[in-house]
């Protein structure tokens, strides 16, 4: 080889990439960088400008593919070397039309690996019909900010928050951060049974010289997968933080998780402007009482004078308890806006939230559950829920039949 490469690997089996950072060194090869998939590789690749990019395909593998064309959409020139346990027609095909160069089988060996490092890098990058193209070469290098507000207080927001960041996490396969911002009572972390360490305080305080290891350090991880960054647990902790700094925090998180969810009190102030001022999507939650709409109202209007694309604001409707027969077409009505989904009353989300239990994860089965499912999923673009069918037979013949 000319020289020694600089080598990125992409894989979510950490064991495995430690086990390749040494192959690789042994061979005198620099791993400049390495992580899982999702939005943290495309920004890691687009600052650090690996020589070669090494990633696993494994399942989900639509997870993978997604990863290696983000990868080559914001790095064209960089090769990229996959390697999978499953060799099968359809994964080599959609490995090779997301831009690999070389696809190797498990278990890797040592002069395989070798050799198809230096057939990509003495090669010429390819600039015909299997280069991206101008607008694919532009993707975001960063997730997406889901900023989840209402005008008022004890509407669900946390609840809404706190579920469909599981059902992402799960449905879509991403990573997952929720941030909680909720200047006065944050709960967060009692949603997620979750004792508070290190506070978005304590992170914003530290955000112009906070690298990727000390943040995720500090970051909790809840046994969904979902991770989260907690309020402090003293009101008075916010006196010192100012908008700049969560906005820095904001956007820090965002190159490293494909969601970051941020969860905001019942009242406007600088914090709640800023949530809304990063946010590439605004969940609207509203109840359906009448000073609850009369403030959406009021939402709306201002997100309208600030010039936010109403295409990007979701209005959402939470029967947060069964006594008031407003529909959510009458909100619609009102509002002069479209529901974008609705989530029904369940006192199942009562008994899980007393558990520190999710709903969607405590009773899958409920009413409320299956709807923020659906509302994840709606929001993420991810695959229906498969649902299971019972055969005709099953159907036909009664269960307790011998």
């Amino acid at each position: 080889m000319p020289r020694n490469p600089l080598v990125m690997i992409v894989d979510e089996n950490v064991p495995f990439r430690q086990e390749l950072q040494a192959m690789l060194a042994a061979a005198k090869l620099a791993v400049v960088a390495d992580c899982g998939y999702g939005v943290e590789a495309a920004s890691l690749a687009e600052e650090t400008r690996p020589d070669v990019v090494l990633v696993a395909i494994a399942e989900p593998h639509l997870r993978a593919i997604q990863t290696i064309e983000a990868i080559r959409g914001l790095v064209p020139e960089t090769p990229i070397i996959a390697y999978a346990a499953n060799l099968d027609f359809r994964v080599v095909r959609q490995a090779m039309h997301a831009g690999v160069r070389d696809l190797l089988p498990l278990p890797l060996k040592r002069d395989e690996l070798l050799h198809a490092l230096q057939q990509v890098l003495v090669a010429p990058v390819a600039r015909g019909d299997d280069a991206p193209s101008e607008e694919a070469a532009r993707p975001a290098s960063a997730g997406v900010v889901l900023t989840v507000f209402g005008a008022k207080g004890g509407i669900g927001k946390t609840t809404i928050a706190t579920n469909i960041a599981v059902a992402i996490a799960r449905q879509a396969h991403s990573s997952v951060l929720v941030i909680d911002l909720d200047t006065r009572f944050g709960d967060v972390a009692i949603m997620y049974d979750l004792e508070p360490q290190v506070t978005v305080a304590q992170l914003a305080a530290q955000v112009r010289t906070l690298d990727r290891a000390t943040f995720r350090a500090a970051l909790q991880r809840h046994h969904s997968g979902v991770w989260v960054l907690p309020s402090p647990k003293h009101p008075s902790d916010w006196r010192t933080v100012e908008p700049d700094d969560i906005r820095e925090l904001v956007r820090f998180a965002a190159r490293l998780f494909d969601y970051v969810i941020l969860d905001t009190p019942g009242a406007f102030n600088d914090i709640v402007g800023t949530a809304l001022e990063v946010a590439t999507q605004v969940l609207l939650v509203t109840s359906v009482d009448m000073a609850s709409i009369k403030d959406t109202a009021f939402v709306l209007d201002l997100l309208e004078s600030e010039g936010f694309p109403r295409e990007r604001v979701y209005l959402t409707v939470n029967h947060a308890n069964g006594a008031n027969a407003i529909r959510a077409d009458d909100v619609s009505r009102v509002l002069r806006t479209p529901v974008f989904w609705e989530v029904p009353h369940d006192d199942a989300v009562v008994a899980a939230s007393q558990l520190g239990k999710p709903v969607v994860l405590a009773k899958p089965k409920a009413k409320a559950s299956r709807s923020l499912v659906g509302l994840a999923t709606k929001l993420s673009g991810a695959p229906e829920p498969a649902v299971k069918r019972r055969g005709l037979l099953r159907r036909l013949v009664p269960a307790s039949a011998p």
